[in-house]
């Protein structure tokens, strides 16, 4: 928010259209003498509204939604009319709002052009009144809790147990999709067995998965969901905490690495700014997310690749997608933050290995350093803790990657503190003596002739990547890509050629962003809501009997009953707020209501209303009744004997035509002056 925006508030006010300008001024200051100057009735307008008196009375006639949609204005980085309509969309009439505080010179629009050339049309509180009004804006007031309540924590839908399950699980399981890309009614069992929690609503499972295959983590392979390993791998390296927001900001879709690491920091902002012992309704956590992406709309310029087509619906499945996997637990009708979302702990704890191939991982265990061994087992139950057993299918799958049985046991040791039962390692061996007994392999081969073995022998650097030799002068190398090889041995002073039968596709591993745990967005609002609300119960009060005070006024001026009644309305909305305007103000010579027989009259208040494009109500008497037709009036045809208006009602495409002799009471509603 500007605050010296005197020259801004000039600009505006001069750029209106004329038939706006005009009739604001004369509401406000009085007839107009001709010849005038735009620009000196601008500075009158001003020496009006810097009257302590005029502001004070302003003050007083803010009521709740008043100062709800100027605290908005006030605190939201982007404050058109959309992002109002939007921030705001629980509250009833809010367009029209908007327009009156517009008439009462509350709010004004400063319009430019950015460096985009697009037109800003944002709202700006009055620089005039701003230094009264700021008192009573309390930002933090537009995310107040309904209530308040002890602090909740489960494990979330998404933590790194469920994972760790899910990795060993679509290892194991791979022909789960159906062409369609649902899952099969076998898979979905199967998921239920083991994610007791998880899986009991396959739908939030889906939704999970749907996260893990926009992150790369699972490939779709005709009806198979395949684990890109060495992407599981970085992603096991984040902290839990960094797991779970790209786990959220991927559900939405796919999106760059950048992109991407802004999404999981926008709901990792959206988490940190509720308070964790608040209740909230939907209505509050939709404001949390209008007002943080609407920050983050101004903070990236605009960037749309962060969350491309966002729509209200995306905001609240979006919301819907935080309490599906606990991120938000359920309180009755409201919704509570589960303070286990933060969980940064990782623990460097053992796996327990028991005799009957069982493993057990205890919760916060680190997942980069497990991570090599959870290949060669299978998930059988995902609780608080994950059960999974060692098999030799998963062992099978260790010795393709060319993993010798001897490795696979070393990484066992390690992974779960050297205790591993001996019948488990026995049968590692055996294992691998039946499964190594005919091998396929599939990866770069290096052949290098006799003559060249020993100077390919003595560099290190090419002894690094060699995962066996198969023969004498033939190795399988480590998965590297094809110049990275070539670089590496002429680096060593040798000629490379190479000879290929196909392609050899594969997924790239890139990595991810840390995800920075920022405090509150909110952290710099004031809380004064209690004193906010005492004044405003006051202010309605006082503003009440101002309006009766100069509704009394009306009743005795020497004016016809149609503009007394123009007059009310105009107080009534807040427009006449002192009696130097009443006595200033311009008969409306125009009638805004006509009844009866008075034919002439309703031809009159017709005409008027079609040239001015106001609306009009008129009561007629019909077959089943009294009928009130409401629309705008489009056209008078004239007959010998009668005339008929022609009238498109409200939200239809319809045009009536009725005849004038036959309204029983016709109504003028004048447009307001920012139509």
């Amino acid at each position: 928010m500007k605050i010296n925006g005197y020259q801004d508030w000039k600009e505006a006010m001069l750029q209106l259209p004329e038939r706006t300008f005009f009739l604001l001024m004369r509401l406000y200051l009085g007839e107009i003498k001709t010849p005038f100057n735009k620009q000196r009735l601008v500075e009158s307008l001003g020496g009006f509204l810097s009257k302590p008196e005029t502001q004070r009375t302003m003050i007083e006639s803010l009521d709740r939604l008043d100062l709800l949609i100027l605290t908005a204005v006030h605190t939201l980085p982007v404050t058109n009319r959309g992002s109002l309509l939007i921030f705001l969309s629980s509250e009833t009439a809010l367009q029209t709002r908007l327009t009156n505080l517009e008439e009462r010179l509350v709010l004004y629009r400063d319009c430019y052009t950015d460096d985009y050339d697009r037109l800003i049309n944002n709202y700006r509180i009055n620089p005039f009144l701003y230094k009264s009004v700021e008192p009573l804006l309390d930002a933090h007031s537009l995310f107040l809790p309904q209530r308040e309540q002890e602090l909740q924590s489960e494990a979330t839908l998404c933590d790194d147990i469920v994972l760790a399950g899910l990795y060993t699980f679509f290892l194991k399981e791979t022909d789960v999709l159906k062409m369609n890309g649902a899952f099969k009614v076998k898979a979905e069992k199967q998921l239920k067995a083991v994610f007791q929690d998880a899986a009991t609503d396959i739908g939030c499972f889906k939704t999970l998965c749907t996260g893990l295959q926009n992150l790369g983590l699972l490939i779709v392979e005709s009806a198979s969901l395949t684990p890109q390993q060495g992407r599981w791998e970085e992603f096991f390296k984040q902290k839990p905490f960094d797991r779970k927001m790209y786990t959220i900001a991927a559900v939405y879709g796919h999106a760059r690495r950048e992109s991407m690491q802004k999404r999981a920091q926008f709901f990792s902002d959206f988490l940190t700014s509720l308070d964790p012992h608040g209740l909230y309704d939907d209505i509050a956590l939709k404001r949390f997310f209008d007002f943080l992406f609407l920050r983050l709309h101004a903070e990236t310029n605009g960037d749309v690749s962060i969350f491309p087509d966002m729509m209200i619906e995306d905001e609240l499945r979006m919301i819907d997608t935080l309490k599906a996997l606990k991120f938000l637990l359920p309180v009755g009708e409201y919704w509570q933050l589960n303070t286990a979302s933060f969980n940064q702990e990782s623990v460097e704890q053992p796996l327990i290995a028991a005799p009957s191939f069982e493993i057990t991982m205890l919760p916060f265990t680190a997942l980069g350093r497990i991570f090599p061994v959870l290949s060669c087992m299978e998930p059988v139950s995902i609780l608080t803790t994950g059960r999974f057993t060692i098999t030799r299918a998963a062992c099978l799958r260790c010795f393709e990657r060319c993993c010798t049985d001897k490795a696979l046991i070393a990484l066992l040791e390690e992974a779960s503190g050297g205790i591993i039962p001996q019948n488990i390692k026995v049968s590692i061996s055996e294992w691998y003596l039946q499964c190594t007994a005919v091998g396929l392999y599939y990866g770069f081969v290096i052949t290098v002739a006799e003559e060249k073995r020993k100077l390919f022998k003595q560099n290190a650097g090419l002894q690094d990547i060699i995962y066996k030799e198969l023969a004498d002068g033939v190795y399988l190398i480590k998965q590297m890509d094809l110049d990275s090889v070539r670089m590496m041995i002429k680096s060593a002073g040798l000629d490379v050629t190479f000879y290929t039968t196909g392609g050899t596709g594969q997924y790239t591993a890139a990595g991810f962003a840390s995800i920075e745990y920022r405090h509150s967005a909110l952290d710099r609002f004031d809380k004064k809501a209690k004193k906010r609300r005492t004044i405003q119960c006051k202010q309605k009060n006082d503003y009440s009997e101002h309006i009766r005070e100069l509704q009394a006024v009306v009743d005795t001026m020497p004016i016809d009953q149609y503009n007394k009644q123009g007059l009310k309305e105009k107080i009534a909305k807040k427009l006449i707020i002192t009696k130097e305007q009443l006595n200033g103000a311009p008969t409306d010579n125009g009638v805004r209501e006509v009844s009866g027989l008075d034919f002439l009259g309703k031809i009159h208040l017709a005409e008027t209303a079609i040239a001015d494009n106001s609306r009009l109500e008129v009561s007629i008497d019909g077959v089943s009744g009294r009928r009130i037709i409401v629309g705008v009036p489009i056209a008078i045809e004239k007959t010998e004997h009668d005339a008929l208006l022609v009238i498109q009602e409200d939200n239809t495409q319809c045009k009536e035509k009725i005849s004038i002799a036959g309204i029983i009471k016709m109504r003028s509603f004048r447009s307001s002056f920012f139509s």
